[in-house]
């Protein structure tokens, strides 16, 4: 049996990143992975530049293809949200769309599983107030479960 190694070396978000993420309406993650240089500067080109974008994907080996949503053409060193695999019996694969669908507010994301447990924290200590008072036992137990859940684990 062959086995493969991928290592991700990652890094946080450059200003010229975070502007990207911020023109397509997507926040900024924590961390990437390492990228060229000049797949961070070519990616804040208007879309409507398709020859210049069609160009640099190929040179660097990036698909292009045409957005499932809109039939935009978009590289993959452009790729912005994605949605839900219409045509997968799993939930948790997604397609890739184009950065003007990711504009337009139609991309999905997965959860994180922190997100998930803090939702279901949040949904069993429902209990009529929302700003957490110190004088309630409740809103004590969903803190304590809280910091609970944001402790590094052994």
């Amino acid at each position: 049996m062959t086995r493969y190694t991928v290592t991700f070396k990652l890094r946080p978000p450059t200003l010229i990143e975070r502007l990207w993420y911020r023109r397509i309406g997507l926040p900024a993650p924590i961390s990437i992975t390492a990228t060229r240089r000049s797949a961070a500067w070519v990616r804040l080109l208007p879309q409507s530049w398709t020859a210049i974008h069609r160009r640099y994907a190929n040179k660097h080996r990036y698909y292009w293809l045409t957005c499932i949503l809109c039939s935009r053409s978009y590289g993959g060193h452009q790729s912005a949200g994605s949605i839900p695999d219409p045509t997968a019996e799993n939930h948790n694969i997604s397609v890739g769309i184009c950065p003007h669908c990711t504009r337009k507010g139609r991309s999905w994301r997965i959860p994180d599983p922190l997100e998930a447990v803090i939702e279901e924290i949040y949904e069993r200590h429902e209990h009529g107030h929302d700003p957490m008072r110190p004088d309630c036992v409740q809103c004590l137990a969903l803190d304590a479960e809280l910091r609970d859940a944001f402790k590094p684990r052994p």
